[in-house]
């Protein structure tokens, strides 16, 4: 990303949820960017299996944000936001 305002579009606790919502702006070129308060949390799925607790943020560029927001409202995601 550029050196854009970033804006926090939602926090989730579904690390596959998040990759499908960033999957889905980034169809509609909106660059995402997941940031999880447990960064080793990847690394213990890979070799471990196991799903640790964490929250992750979708971060996208502030003149973004009317668009994501539509894209979520028309998508299955739409109960996610609080709106």
């Amino acid at each position: 990303m550029k050196n854009e305002e970033l804006k926090l579009l939602l926090t989730i606790d579904d690390r596959i949820i998040a990759e499908d919502i960033q999957n889905l702006l980034e169809e509609s070129e909106i660059f995402t960017i997941l940031v999880s308060d447990n960064p080793a949390s990847s690394i213990l799925t890979t070799y471990s299996g196991l799903n640790p607790v964490e929250s992750i943020e979708i971060q996208i560029n502030s003149k973004d944000y009317d668009q994501a927001i539509k894209i979520l409202i028309d998508s299955s995601y739409q109960e996610l936001l609080d709106i």
